[in-house]
C-alpha cells in the first residue's frame, strides 16, 4: 500500500514539474512575442546602429536595424538571407574596382571600366540597401504588401543588370567574357577578374534565390496587389501634405468654381 502511494506521489509531482516547465515555456513565448509587437510598434525609440561606423568618423548611422527584435521569429531567417546577398553584392562591387585597377595597369583594360566601377560600388551599394533591402525588411516588420511589392519590382530589375556584370558584356564590370579574354595576356590579372566574376555570380544567384524564397512566402501569406494599392493610397492621404495640398486644391476649385458662377450670372 506505501509503494502504491509513493509511486502516485512521484507520478504527482513528474505532472506538477511539466506542467510548471510548461507554464515556463508559455511566457517566454508571450514574453517574445510581446517584446517584438513593441519593438515593431515603437522602432524610433532605438538608437541608430546602422550602417555600424567606426568611433573616430563623425557621421551617425541613419537606420535602427535588429532582425532578431524587429522581424517575426518565423521570417528571421529568411531576411537574413536577404542581407547576406546585400553584404555579397557589396562585396563583388568592391572586386570589382580592385580587379578593374590591375585589369587596367596591366591588361590595357579601358580607364572608363575603373571609373564605372568605382562610380557603381558608390552607387549601388547605398541603393541595394535603400531600394530592396531595406523594404524586404520592412515588410517582414510590418507586413507590409506595398514594401513586398517594391522589393521584387526593384530586386528584379536590379538582377537582370547583376547579369550583365556576371557575364562582363562590355566594359560593365570584370566578369566572364572579359576575364576570359585576359587569360592570354596576363594569367595573374586573370585570376583577380576570375575572383570578381565569382563574386557577381553568387550575388546573382542570391538574388535570384531571395526572390523565390521570399515570393514563397508572400504567395502564402495572403498578400496582394490590391492590398498593396490600398496600403500606397491609405499612407499617401494619411500624409499631412498631401492632405494640405488636396485641401488647398479643392478651396481653389472651389473659388474659380464660384467666380464662373458669379460673372456668368452678373
Amino acid at each position: 500500500m506505501s509503494d502504491e502511494l509513493f509511486r502516485k506521489q512521484e507520478e504527482l509531482e513528474r505532472k506538477s514539474q511539466e506542467l510548471r516547465q510548461r507554464e515556463e515555456e508559455l511566457n517566454r513565448r508571450a514574453q517574445q512575442q510581446n517584446l517584438n509587437a513593441g519593438a515593431r510598434g515603437s522602432t524610433t525609440q532605438h538608437p541608430h546602429n546602422w550602417p555600424p561606423l567606426p568611433a573616430f568618423i563623425p557621421i551617425e548611422p541613419c537606420f535602427y536595424q535588429d532582425i532578431e527584435v524587429e522581424i517575426p521569429v518565423q521570417f528571421q531567417k529568411t531576411v537574413t538571407v536577404v542581407y547576406y546577398v546585400f553584404l555579397i553584392y557589396v562585396l563583388a562591387l568592391t572586386v570589382n574596382v580592385i580587379a578593374s585597377l590591375f585589369y587596367m595597369v596591366f591588361a590595357q583594360g579601358p580607364i572608363g571600366q575603373v571609373m564605372l566601377a568605382i562610380i557603381q560600388l558608390c552607387l549601388f551599394s547605398p541603393c541595394s540597401f535603400l531600394f530592396w533591402f531595406r523594404p524586404v525588411y520592412k515588410a517582414f516588420r510590418n507586413d507590409s504588401s506595398f514594401n513586398f511589392m517594391v522589393f521584387f519590382f526593384v530586386l528584379f530589375f536590379h538582377s537582370i543588370f547583376t547579369l550583365v556584370q556576371t557575364l562582363g558584356v562590355s566594359s560593365y564590370a570584370c566578369g566572364w567574357i572579359n576575364t576570359i579574354e585576359t587569360f592570354g595576356v596576363s594569367i595573374p590579372v586573370a585570376l583577380i577578374m576570375l575572383l570578381s566574376a565569382l563574386c557577381f555570380t553568387a550575388a546573382f544567384t542570391g538574388m535570384v534565390y531571395a526572390l523565390l524564397r521570399v515570393h514563397k512566402l508572400y504567395r502564402g501569406s495572403g498578400f496582394s496587389i490590391d492590398k498593396a494599392r490600398q496600403e500606397f493610397t491609405n499612407g499617401v492621404m494619411a500624409d499631412r501634405n498631401v492632405q494640405a495640398a488636396t485641401s488647398a486644391a479643392a478651396s481653389a476649385a472651389a473659388g474659380a468654381a464660384f467666380q464662373q458662377a458669379t460673372q456668368g450670372r452678373f
